[in-house]
């Protein structure tokens, strides 16, 4: 084309036909602006159409995790609503009246600790790139943004509660209780003498105005698991709805 364009000019300017001569140079000039523009056109379609793959990547990979960590999370706040639920009963019941099996449980149940770790190594790969800015829609971006916070929030009521067991209730129990090593590791089955005597342990511990006290201050510590799990939960749940609408816009 431009071979054609240098010959027609040429001729032109032998032929002294001037006028003519710049209209084709006009029209050169229109065409090699069309090509850039097009080229650009092309080129901004194409880095578009690799920004919103990438998109589509981030939103299912946060999908994917946000997803496993919500069943995490159920799976730990039902064994802190397990534990609670068990102070409960200890503290509103004779527990003279329950079998040895049975105060073992309710035992294990509340000593036992927990906390919500969530898989967040795709999150924090996200959010250190600055990658986020690639998702498009601004509610989802400032959800998962403040998600950390809201997390934090958490994870500090659990901690506040761990700390609490480790430094006052954990002693106590040090101090108070008596178990067979064997036993309690079921390498060999506890005599009726010990099973007895294990049971008149619990219940002079669970009667003490001591262990009544230190429950009625970790159940007080974990009421505050209870009512930032929800929020943390409801959190998790609207952006695992909002990724899932838009990796259906991309699709």
């Amino acid at each position: 084309m431009i071979k054609i364009f240098n010959k027609m000019r040429k001729q032109l300017l032998e032929e002294n036909k001037t006028g003519r001569y710049f209209k084709y140079a006009i029209g050169e000039i229109i065409l090699v602006m069309i090509g850039i523009l097009l080229a650009l056109q092309v080129n901004n379609w194409n880095q578009g159409r690799q920004l919103e793959k990438e998109e589509t990547k981030i939103l299912k990979g946060l999908h994917q995790e946000f997803s496993e960590n919500i069943i995490r999370f159920d799976g730990i706040y039902k064994l802190q609503e397990t534990r609670r639920d068990g102070i409960i009963t200890v503290m509103t019941s004779n527990i003279q009246n329950f079998s040895i099996a049975k105060i073992d449980s309710l035992h294990s149940s509340i000593v036992r600790q927990w906390t919500f770790d969530p898989y967040q190594g795709f999150y924090n790969s996200v959010i250190n790139s600055g990658r986020i800015e690639l998702i498009s829609n601004d509610v989802l971006k400032q959800n998962i943004s403040r998600f950390q916070d809201l997390l934090n929030d958490y994870k500090e009521e659990e901690n506040n509660t761990m700390s609490f067991a480790f430094e006052n209730l954990y002693p106590f129990l040090i101090d108070n209780f008596s178990r067979d090593f064997e036993s309690f590791l079921n390498i060999r089955k506890r005599t009726k003498e010990e099973g007895r005597l294990e049971k008149q342990n619990y219940i002079e511990i669970y009667e003490s105005k001591k262990l009544e006290n230190l429950l009625i201050f970790l159940i007080a510590h974990m009421s505050a698991i209870f009512e930032e799990g929800p929020i943390l939960r409801e959190e998790m749940t609207s952006i695992i709805t909002l990724l899932e609408s838009e990796i259906e816009k991309h699709n």
